[in-house]
């Protein structure tokens, strides 16, 4: 089987890298949502400076580092104890 690859975009969400989605289509924080490319197509992505690859065994292997977050754009506000 062939070796697989994350792209990772230089920037932050918080502490969460961003990681290409598959197909190229935009960025996310969630390594789930994240593509997993060839070596070759990761070698064509990665030719800016800001773009840079990873093997999918090596950040899937990275629990310690894997959080669950909870998007905002998810919670009711109404459903806050206090409101300001």
């Amino acid at each position: 089987m062939e070796e697989k690859y994350y792209i990772r975009n230089q920037g932050y969400l918080g502490n969460a890298l961003m990681w290409w989605k598959e197909g190229n289509n935009g960025y996310t924080c969630d390594i789930r949502q994240a593509g997993k490319y060839t070596k070759e197509q990761a070698e064509n992505i990665c030719k800016r400076p800001q773009d840079t690859a990873y093997k999918c065994d090596y950040i899937d292997g990275l629990l310690h580092a894997q959080k669950l977050i909870v998007d905002c754009q998810y919670v009711d506000d109404a459903e806050r104890l206090w409101k300001p």
